[in-house]
Order: C-alpha cells, then sequence, then structure tokens
C-alpha cells in the first residue's frame, strides 16, 4: 500500500469522524477547547439521526446528499440559537465562560501543553502497539465477526439505504427474515464509514485497520481524558490518564482482536465525551446542549445499544452524589437532563424499535465462565484475562483508589466501578443465571464486561499517577522548608515553582512505569497478531488475492456456493460477489446444506440439483484454509476435480474457482433458468436475493 492511498485515507477519516460534529457544535454553541472530545459523538448522533429519518423519506445514503442535510440541519440550529439569543437575551443569552476555565481551581500554568503531552504519549503508543499487531495495516482478521462488518460497509456503499433490516436478509436470504436469529442490526457504525470507503481506494479491511488506527491515535486518549475529568479536574491527572489508555490489554486490544467487538469498542470512545457533555451541560445549564446531548445519546445507542447501560450507571451514581452535594441546584439539573432524554426518546424512536426486535435473541446468549471466583477476582486485582499479570498498572489503579478515597467528591466514581467488578466476577467465576438479565445487555460476554471496568479503571490509574507526583512535590517542599529555617532569605528566591516539581515527578512516573511496563506492550501488539495476518490459517494470501478478484470471473447477480468455514465470507467485502453463506456463524438453510453435502451428486441426486436450482448455484469456491483447525470440510467440497461437470476457472494457490456446467445436467441450462422464479432481488441490490419460496434453517446447532 503506498503511502498516497494511506494519508488519503486518514484524511477521509478524520474529516468524517471529527466534521459533522464540529459543524454541529459550533451551531450549538459547544466550545471549541471540547469540540475535539465531543465533536464524534455529536456527529454520529446527527447522522444517524439523517439516516433513519432520511430513510422512511426516500433519501439516498451518499456522501453529498447527506452532506447536504446536515448543512442545512446546522444551518437550522444555528440560526435558532442566533434568534433565541438576540429575543431572549436574559433566558437563552450567551453563558460566560467561568473565569477559572475548564479545570477551576486546579488549573496550572501550561495545563494544556501537559494534556497535549499526554494525548501525543498515549496515542502513540495505541496506533503503534496496533499497526504492529496488524502487520503495518495490511493483516486481515481470521475469526470472529469483522467479515460481516467489513461486508455490511460494502452492501451499505452499495445500497445507499440506511435499512438495519437488510442485514438479516443479508445473513438468511433463503428464509424468513421474520423466523431468522437476525431480523435487524445496528449499523450506524456501518452506515458512517459507507459514506467516504469508495473514495479511499484501500480495500476495506485495510479501511478498517486505518480506522481503528485513528481511533488509537486520537480518539483513545481523548475519551479517557473525557472520563478523567468526570473524576477530577486535575490536569496532571487527566493528562496521565490519556497516556496510559493503551498500555491496558483487556481494553482495548482484548476486544479488538476478537473482531465483532470494533463497533463496540468505537461506542465505548464515545461513553466518556457523552457523560462529559450531559454533566457539564447540567452544571453550566447549557441550553443549547440539549440538542446535542439528545444527538449524543442517539449516537451512542446507535453504534451499540448496550452501551446505553454503560452510561446510565455513570449518570446515576454522579446524579445521586450531586443531589447529595448540590441540593440547591438539583431541581434544575434534574430538568435540564429530563429535557435532554425526552429528547434524545423521540429522535431515537426509531432505532429503540429496531434494536427491540434484537433483545429476545441478544438476552438467550450466554457465554461459559473460564475460572472461578477466585480467579476472576485475582484476574481483575492483576487486570488481565488470558494474558500476563500486569502489576504496575495494578499499582497505579491502587494510588487512583486511595486518591479518590481521601476526596469525598470522587466516591461516586467508586459506584458503577464495583458494579462492572461485580459483574465481571460474576460472568468470568460463575455459571449461575441469576444475575443474567443484568449481564443480557452484554451478551453475558465476559470480555465486553471486563473490558467496560477496566475503561472505568485508566482514569483511577491517571489519578494514581498525580497522586504520586503530589505526594513526591509534599516531601520536596517539606525538604525545602526544613532547609530553609537554617538559611538565609537567598534560599527562597532559587527555589523551583512547586508545580513544575510536581510535573516533573509525573513525567518520571511515566517513564518509569513505561520502561517497566515495555513487556505489556509487546503482548498488547501480539494478542491483536493472534487473528490479524497478512497471511494466516484462514484465509491465505493466495485466497485473499482469488477473492479480491471475483468480478473478474463471477457475473454481478450470481450466488457463489462456499464453505463459510474456509473463511469465503470475505468474499463479498473483498471482491463484490455474493457468497452463498455469508458470515462463519451463520447456519444454512436445508436446501443450502444439502447442495453443501451432495454437490457431486447433483446428476443423480432430484433434490440436490432442485435445491441448487433453486439457489442460483453456477459458481463453485473452495479453499483449505480452515476457521477453526478441528473443522472438515463440507463432503461436497472435498474433491471438486472429479466432478465432471465442475470445470475450473481459476486457481490461486490454495484457492480455486469451478463454474457448474448446467449443460451436462438433466434438464440442462432450461431447467436450471426455471427454477430461478422465486428468486427476486431484493431493492435492486446486486447479490442480495429474497426466495418467495423460503426454506426453514438448518438445525446444526452451529457451522463451524
Amino acid at each position: 500500500m503506498g503511502i498516497g492511498p494511506l494519508l488519503l485515507c486518514v484524511l477521509l477519516i478524520v474529516l468524517l469522524w471529527w466534521g459533522p460534529g464540529w459543524l454541529l457544535g459550533e451551531a450549538l454553541g459547544v466550545r471549541r477547547t471540547i469540540l475535539p472530545v465531543v465533536a464524534p459523538l455529536l456527529g454520529m448522533g446527527a447522522l444517524t439521526v439523517i439516516g433513519v429519518m432520511g430513510h422512511s423519506l426516500g433519501l439516498s445514503w451518499q456522501l453529498l446528499p447527506v452532506a447536504a442535510v446536515l448543512l442545512v440541519l446546522a444551518g437550522l440550529l444555528f440560526a435558532l440559537r442566533l434568534f433565541l439569543q438576540r429575543r431572549y437575551p436574559d433566558r437563552f443569552g450567551a453563558t460566560k465562560p467561568s473565569h477559572t476555565g475548564i479545570f477551576g481551581k486546579h488549573h496550572i500554568s501550561g495545563a494544556w501543553w501537559i494534556l497535549v503531552a499526554g494525548l501525543v504519549a498515549g496515542g502513540a503508543v495505541a496506533a503503534v502497539s496496533w499497526t504492529v499487531g496488524t502487520e503495518g495495516l495490511l493483516g486481515i482478521n481470521q475469526d470472529w465477526d469483522i467479515p460481516w462488518h467489513a461486508n455490511m460497509i460494502r452492501l451499505i456503499s452499495v445500497n445507499h439505504e440506511w435499512d438495519p433490516g437488510i442485514a438479516g436478509n443479508f445473513a438468511y436470504y433463503d428464509t424468513s427474515i421474520a423466523d431468522a436469529p437476525i431480523r435487524s442490526y445496528p449499523i450506524a457504525f456501518h452506515a458512517l464509514l459507507s459514506l467516504v470507503w469508495p473514495f479511499t481506494g484501500v480495500s476495506i479491511p485495510v479501511f478498517l485497520n486505518v480506522f481503528v488506527m485513528v481511533m488509537m491515535a486520537v480518539q483513545l486518549p481523548l475519551s479517557t481524558m473525557a472520563l478523567t475529568m468526570l473524576v477530577t479536574r486535575r490536569p496532571i491527572a487527566v493528562a496521565a490518564a490519556g497516556a496510559v489508555s493503551g498500555w491496558f490489554t483487556v481494553y482495548p486490544y482484548d476486544l479488538l482482536w476478537r473482531g465483532p467487538l470494533i463497533p463496540f469498542f468505537a461506542g465505548m470512545l464515545l461513553v466518556g465525551p457523552f457523560a462529559f457533555l450531559a454533566i457539564k451541560g447540567a452544571l453550566e445549564r447549557r441550553k443549547f446542549w440539549i440538542p446535542g446531548i439528545a444527538f449524543g445519546a442517539v449516537g451512542l445507542i446507535a453504534v451499540h445499544p448496550s452501551l446505553a447501560f454503560v452510561v446510565l450507571p455513570l449518570l446515576v451514581f454522579w446524579f445521586i452524589s450531586a443531589a447529595i452535594r448540590r441540593k440547591g441546584r438539583i431541581l434544575g439539573i434534574t430538568v435540564y437532563l429530563a429535557v435532554a432524554g425526552v429528547l434524545a426518546a423521540i429522535l431515537g424512536l426509531p432505532i429503540i424499535q429496531q434494536m427491540l426486535k434484537e433483545s429476545e435473541r441478544v438476552s438467550k446468549m450466554m457465554w461459559a465462565p473460564d475460572t472461578d471466583r477466585n480467579g476472576a477476582i485475582q484476574n481483575i486485582i492483576f487486570l488481565h484475562h488470558g494474558s500476563i499479570a500486569m502489576p504496575i498498572l495494578t499499582v497505579l489503579v491502587a494510588l487512583g483508589c486511595l486518591a479518590a478515597v481521601l476526596r469525598i467528591r470522587m466516591w461516586w466514581y467508586f459506584g458503577p466501578v464495583l458494579a462492572f467488578a461485580f459483574l465481571s466476577v460474576y460472568t468470568m467465576g460463575s455459571d449461575s443465571p441469576r444475575f443474567l438479565n443484568l449481564t443480557a445487555p452484554f451478551y453475558d460476554d465476559q470480555w465486553r464486561i471486563f473490558g467496560i471496568l477496566v475503561m472505568l479503571l485508566v482514569p483511577l490509574a491517571g489519578l494514581g499517577v498525580a497522586q504520586a507526583a503530589e505526594a513526591v512535590e509534599w516531601l520536596v517542599a517539606r525538604i525545602r522548608r526544613r532547609r530553609s529555617s537554617e538559611t538565609d532569605a537567598d534560599g527562597d528566591a532559587r527555589r523551583r515553582p512547586r508545580r513544575l516539581v510536581t510535573v516533573g515527578a509525573a513525567f518520571v512516573v511515566l517513564l518509569v512505569a513505561g520502561i517497566a511496563a515495555t513487556p505489556y506492550f509487546k503482548q498488547n501488539a501480539e494478542r491483536i497478531n493472534i487473528n490479524t495476518k497478512v497471511d494466516g490459517a484462514t484465509l491465505s494470501s493466495s485466497e485473499v488475492d482469488l477473492l479480491s478478484k471475483m468480478d473478474q470471473y463471477v457475473p454481478q447477480d450470481a450466488t457463489v456456493l462456499n464453505d463459510s468455514c474456509d473463511g469465503s465470507v470475505w468474499m463479498y467485502a473483498l471482491g463484490n460477489r455474493m457468497p452463498m453463506i455469508r458470515h462463519f456463524e451463520v447456519l444454512p438453510t436445508n436446501r443450502q446444506l444439502l447442495v453443501l453435502q451432495k454437490l457431486p451428486e447433483l446428476a443423480t441426486d432430484q433434490a440436490a440439483r432442485e435445491a441448487a436450482s433453486e439457489l442460483g448455484i453456477e459458481w463453485v469456491y473452495i479453499a483449505d484454509g480452515r476457521i477453526r483447525a478441528w473443522d472438515e470440510p463440507k463432503p461436497g467440497l472435498t474433491q471438486p476435480d472429479s466432478i465432471p461437470y465442475l470445470k475450473l476457472v481459476t486457481r490461486e494457490g490454495n484457492a480455486a474457482l469451478y463454474h457448474i456446467d448446467w449443460a451436462e445436467l438433466p434438464g440442462g441450462k432450461a431447467a436450471f433458468d426455471a427454477a430461478a422464479k422465486d428468486r427476486v432481488q431484493l431493492d435492486g441490490v446486486p447479490g442480495i436475493l429474497e426466495n418467495r419460496n423460503p426454506d426453514g434453517i438448518a438445525p446444526l446447532g452451529r457451522i463451524c
């Protein structure tokens, strides 16, 4: 990959991720000092509302129409703000910024430079770890759900529609969507990226890798800083939290090497900005931020609905604390958040209705524990889960906990931390169904829940660094006071500022901790590289080459018979042609399974031949890569070269494409064409079919 396409890709992702929200934030009067943090949240929410409402009005989901609507929306909000401020200056007048600034009484000289240093340090470590782990951003995930996300990005970019229901048809085109496991799917993440991917000139896997790299380099430390601002406004603590945000393994690396969690990870990066925007807006009574908070709530749940159950504990425990400490202002805070919540519910109602279609399926999912209760507690204490223990980070978090204990205003933060610590112990170390309803929003997935906990612990690590630095400052000041009593007044003149000592001490603490934590950085890259390979067991470089050239051989509206366990589910994302099975975990219908088992018997088995005809199978893709080492190829695909009517079209290493010569089969091509009467294109999207004679899903349990 040349440097030109890479830079263009980065530029487009940056413009997409920050641009729409920045425009909206300017219209709503959000301070530019916090726009870099909250702009992605505002943009995601606004684009989600445009997508959902635009779909019902027939808006084409393409860059230019969406950008035009966004400009109109921002213009209307800006005009409304100016009108209200001029017409009712007493009620809607511009809020004067606090003379103490965003850091309050903790403001120190050079605070913003300290934050920039923390951002750069944290982003550099995280971005390098991701880049190394993905083999220079060129690796392709060999497992899990990432091909689903890649396929959905292409699907939406081709279809130009915001329609979560199409995800169900994409997975189960040969059965009744109402009965299929996937009936709807949150597509905000995919729809957003689909706006710019076609202009980047890179493949979707590379595009996703670059997107995550940008998130790791910028959004991860920014989001961590925003979350830390809820606990403390000490610049050193905020900067230190950003600096160490890319050190932990459980969050974000353990979520990222497991491919299905990329949208979840992107959504987690919006949790801190949302809580920060909502709480700051409520405290400062910034009326024009209310639509921004509402848009942010919609964006958060649209990326991943379960994130609402991450934000709620934060807001609830903070609200309880505010009710105790700010009794005189609690009514105004309550009304403010209530109005924002009602507006969010109105704007997000279509999204909520779509998500409820999947709630039953999600609530039934259950992951088995991988340790006992004591083992789970040890995992939490030493911040690892199938990886090496991290005592350096444990010490920093412990110091942060001590600092919070000593400051009563921070006690509220222990509420959400302890809540997710409990859920982590439960999911990792217990198989009791007692608290299943509490973990259902997170698929009862111990990896997700532990990741949420670690995300909440990172600000405490930053606070721990600040606490250690302040302890050094206290010690130095004590020594100086003792010496000053023994020297003349000139000693005071030569004394350096106390804050400089604190900053220097924090830098030394981070430097020493970073040197000691070097094995963690290596492990983080290795975790990503577990599944992300340029040439892997599931997808070899030869398979990738052939899949990327499928459109040179296969007609646009064709369906290719495939064994999903060999990596061919990447076919649509890479080569713009539809495989029959489109995801590792999607079960085939009965007739799909029949063809996979009896492809060599089409000449003699009428039922198998009719099934292949009804599915429109003329092309067959076969490769020997396996997503599971123990998985056996489907019986009908084991000896393709011995099947007389199966003609080799091309071969790339261990992958091959075949064409079925229906003229050599009973009934010929005429019978094949006649069977196509029940297969129709859905909404004109090539390869997305609807079968008017749907089949039932095969009772296999799972494919691979």
